[in-house]
C-alpha cells in the first residue's frame, strides 16, 4: 500500500499543471472516418499546415467600406461588362458587397467590380467619366 502511495507522489510531482494537447499525424484519408461531404475536411487541418506567407495590408479597403457605411454615401459601380449601380453600401466582407439599390438589395461580387466612387462626385466631373 505504501508503494503506491509514493508512486502516486512520484506522479504528482511529475505533472505541473499544464496539459499539452496532442494529435496524432494521420494520413488525410484516415482523418474523417464519415464520407459526408460537408464535413470532408478537416477543421483543423490549417494547424498542421506549414505557415505560408502573410501579406502586408494597409486596411484601406476596409476603412473606407467602413466609411461609406456609416455616412450611408450613395455609391456608383461599375461592373466589369459596364453595368451601372446606384446605391447605398450597406455591408461588405472579403468577396462581396452588399448595396442597396431603392427598395432592392443587391450582392455584388467583388471580382465583378471594375471600380465604384461617391454617386455625388459623378455628378461634377460628368466630363471625365465619359
Amino acid at each position: 500500500m505504501a508503494e503506491l502511495t509514493q508512486k502516486d507522489r512520484q506522479e504528482a510531482a511529475a505533472f505541473n499543471g499544464t496539459r499539452k494537447l496532442i494529435r496524432p499525424h494521420l494520413p488525410p484519408q484516415d482523418r474523417r472516418r464519415g464520407t459526408d461531404p460537408l464535413h470532408a475536411d478537416d477543421p483543423l487541418t490549417h494547424a498542421l499546415a506549414e505557415p505560408h506567407s502573410i501579406t502586408e495590408s494597409s486596411h484601406a479597403e476596409a476603412f473606407y467600406f467602413q466609411k461609406q457605411i456609416q455616412m450611408q454615401t450613395e455609391m456608383m459601380v461599375v461592373l466589369d461588362d459596364g453595368d451601372e449601380l446606384r446605391g447605398i453600401i450597406e455591408w461588405y466582407d472579403k468577396c462581396v458587397v452588399k448595396l442597396r439599390v431603392g427598395r432592392q438589395r443587391v450582392l455584388v461580387y467583388k471580382s465583378g467590380i471594375k471600380y465604384l466612387f461617391k454617386a455625388s462626385e459623378a455628378q461634377q466631373h460628368s466630363s471625365v467619366m465619359k
